[in-house]
């Protein structure tokens, strides 16, 4: 019977079932990519190809720019969630929102340090915490994005130390760059004004030291600063 007959389709046609069946894997994979180009690894991929473009069209006119790509690229816009796209702003190159224009900088973070000096000796923590474990460092850490600087003195100096201390002057500012990411550090002289000291938060153990007995620090920064303050204590008792 001729509904019964299994045989090949007419010339140049496949079998409707077939037909069906090739554009529901069409559409499979469509989606399967559709989904890949939606997923932050691709979208950070795109970026950083469109980000070495921008670097290659500087390079070759002349234009000299920082060419460390930014530490963590930035995908999706955090305001409106539009993917973004590298663009060059102020010579450096940034993730930038298209929709909204929101332009993702690279700030640096903001650390303060404590010089607390009792009858000619400074205060220092041997740190419990990467970087710098098992040295030596002026107490302090970063500041909180609601916080100012002092009041972050304060708290990370009672956090680690117990000491209560009071900020005084800022004795210097620097600048560092530790890896892909910037560091402005504020150092202040603090007087002691309470507090039980000991050991606590990311710290071993504490200690008093003379200018002429200082253990191995962890940081320049801190090395800068102690130097310093050795200077002026030499100077005081010279006077």
């Amino acid at each position: 019977m001729a509904g019964d007959v299994r045989g090949d389709p007419p010339s140049g046609r496949r079998p409707a079932r077939a037909r069906r069946s090739a554009a529901a894997g069409s559409r499979t994979a469509r989606r399967r990519a559709s989904r890949n180009q939606r997923r932050p690894g691709a979208a950070v991929a795109r970026l950083g190809e469109r980000h070495l473009e921008a670097l290659g069209f500087l390079c070759a006119n002349g234009v000299s720019i920082h060419a460390d790509p930014p530490p963590a690229v930035i995908a999706y816009c955090s305001s409106c969630g539009s993917e973004t796209e590298i663009r060059v702003v102020a010579r450096q190159s940034l993730s930038v929102c298209p929709s909204c224009e929101r332009i993702f900088f690279r700030n640096p973070k903001v650390v303060v340090t404590a010089l607390i000096e009792d009858d000619g000796r400074v205060l220092l923590v041997l740190r419990d915490i990467e970087p710098g474990r098992g040295l030596w460092g002026l107490p302090g850490g970063y500041v909180d994005w609601n916080e100012h600087p002092e009041a972050a003195l304060a708290r990370e100096c009672l956090e680690e130390t117990g000491a209560i201390v009071e900020p005084q002057d800022l004795l210097g500012v620097q600048h560092v760059v530790v890896g892909d990411e910037g560091i402005v550090i504020l150092a202040y002289r603090a007087r002691l004004t309470g507090g039980e000291l000991e050991a606590r938060d990311e710290v071993q153990q504490i200690g008093w030291f003379a200018p002429d007995a200082l253990p191995p620090l962890a940081f320049p920064s801190h090395r800068r600063i102690l130097q310093g303050w050795s200077e002026q204590v030499v100077a005081r008792g010279a006077a």
